[in-house]
């Protein structure tokens, strides 16, 4: 049987309370305005200054919270909430009652309101970036001004040029500002702009933003704290990025989609301070040479022989996409550098030979396979390093002559497990593995779209797996009773058993 619910804590309880209060308020808010729209003109004006009001009132009340559980939970829930229910009350409001220029500017100004009542100065990060509605994108962008003090800015795509130039008239009073990721729509000016008013930059990612252009660089330069920076797929040269590289004596990342060798080949010195690569690599020798200090890799489409990168020293997480193993010499790599791999992923790979992981990831945490090829051709001690190190494993829609199987019971101190798409997968499988002793230390289980699994698996694995927390995603189970999967729900309610089924 599985760990039983523990009392909700005191501090927790009044968060959740106070969550709810600020959703509720919000809720009431936007019903209200909708209804008095409804009924003419004058009542929307009425309900619009009761509700003005009314924000006053719960900004006062929130203002009197201590300031960790205000900034760091509150506010950041409420923040996130209101966005969706002013985006939500904007694209079902009473178009013809404010055609008018007066009652826009109104509709405007209660719902900034509603936004100022659960968003104090005190908040440190700002995350837009799944703000889809260009209405309260404005509306958010123009708010900035009441949240000086952020430290992270995160935006959404910006399709309309009179909102970039709104951020860039903004963006001098973000002088906290450290963190700012802005996609596709980011300029020269806006770089401009934050290499004036804000010192304290240590990481921004402005990926695909044709318009920042090399004129931008002089003005990065100046940036010198940047710890990380993401430039690729915008218009900078490569010529440019190599003259930038070495002026940021902390940066710790090379991102760039296009071929690095032109890059790596201008600099005059190696970059001791990058740790993490993340593109396209043709002369893996070269990347050594420049970037010794590297310990997180992300390769996209390697076809060339990648085997010098066994020459790192420090290597801890590598990603492949679409690629040969066989064909990258990637065995090379991990023969040289497993010992000190904690991550590793493949994406769409061909021939992955499994027997290089288990003999010589001694260490590894994490093992995330997608979508790839797998052989296997040896019978493996079970007391391997590999096998009791190992804590995560997510197997996705993978082909090959293993199934992965025959060896999931020896994985003794898995805490996470996930399979996709793998038709092997069964009720009978699992029921195998656990009575091999497999899974006694899982915390979370995932099966989406496997084979024939029933809720007897759920059974099967609460009884078993006592540390077990979370089982999903039985919606995608194709043999389940609803009569027995209510069954067993009510038995974990009435049990206080702490698991939760995901759909």
């Amino acid at each position: 049987m599985g760990k039983r619910n523990y009392p909700v804590p005191l501090e927790e309880l009044a968060f959740m309370e106070v969550c709810q209060m600020v959703r509720g308020a919000g809720g009431n808010w936007t019903r209200r305005l909708r209804s008095a729209a409804d009924t003419g003109h004058s009542s929307w004006l009425q309900e619009v200054k009761s509700v003005e009001e009314e924000c006053v009132l719960v900004r006062a009340h929130l203002a009197t919270l201590p300031v960790p559980l205000v900034s760091e939970y509150i506010i950041f829930y409420a923040f996130q909430e209101f966005i969706k229910l002013i985006e939500h009350y904007y694209h079902h409001d009473p178009r013809p009652l404010i055609s008018r220029i007066i009652d826009r500017q109104v509709h405007e100004s209660v719902c900034i309101n509603m936004l100022k009542a659960v968003i104090l100065p005190c908040i440190s990060k700002c995350d837009i970036s799944v703000t889809y509605s260009s209405f309260v994108q404005e509306l958010l962008i123009k708010f900035l001004y009441a949240i000086p003090n952020i430290k992270t800015l995160i935006l959404p795509s910006l399709q309309r040029p009179r909102h970039v130039q709104l951020l860039v008239e903004r963006i001098q009073i973000l002088t906290h500002l450290e963190n700012f990721s802005f996609h596709t729509c980011c300029t020269t000016e806006t770089i401009i702009q934050l290499s004036k008013y804000c010192p304290h930059m240590k990481k921004i990612s402005v990926q695909g933003s044709k318009r920042v252009d090399d004129g931008s660089v002089e003005h990065l330069l100046k940036m010198r704290n940047l710890l990380s920076l993401n430039i690729a797929e915008t218009s900078i040269s490569g010529n440019r990025y190599a003259a930038l590289l070495p002026g940021l004596p902390e940066i710790r990342d090379v991102i760039w989609f296009r071929p690095i060798e032109p890059v790596l080949g201008n600099l005059t010195a190696c970059l001791p301070s990058v740790v993490a690569f993340i593109g396209v690599i043709s002369d893996a020798k070269l990347l050594v040479q420049k970037c010794p200090n590297i310990t997180h890799l992300l390769l996209y489409s390697p076809s060339q022989d990648i085997s010098d990168l066994g020459e790192l020293k420090n290597v801890v997480s590598i990603t492949i996409q679409n690629c040969s193993y066989t064909e990258i010499r990637f065995s090379d790599v991990i023969r040289r550098s497993g010992s000190t791999l904690e991550n590793l992923v493949t994406v769409d790979v061909d021939n992955i030979h499994l027997d290089d992981v288990i003999n010589y990831c001694t260490g590894l945490r994490s093992l995330c396979i997608n979508y790839c090829h797998v052989t296997c051709t040896e019978m493996f001690h079970p007391e391997l390093p590999h096998f009791q190190n190992l804590e995560k494993l997510k197997i996705i829609g993978n082909g090959g002559e293993i199934t992965f199987c025959s060896v999931l019971h020896l994985y003794v101190n898995l805490t996470v497990l996930h399979f996709v798409g793998m038709k092997h997968i069964t009720d009978a499988v699992i029921s195998q593995i656990v009575k091999a002793g497999g899974f006694r230390n899982l915390t979370e289980f995932v099966i989406d779209h496997c084979g024939y699994v029933t809720v007897e698996t759920a059974w099967l694995l609460m009884q078993n797996c006592p540390n077990l927390t979370k089982i999903g995603k039985f919606n995608s189970w194709h043999d389940i009773n609803n009569q027995e999967l209510v069954r067993f729900l009510n038995f974990v309610r009435r049990n206080n058993v702490c698991l939760t089924l995901h759909p």
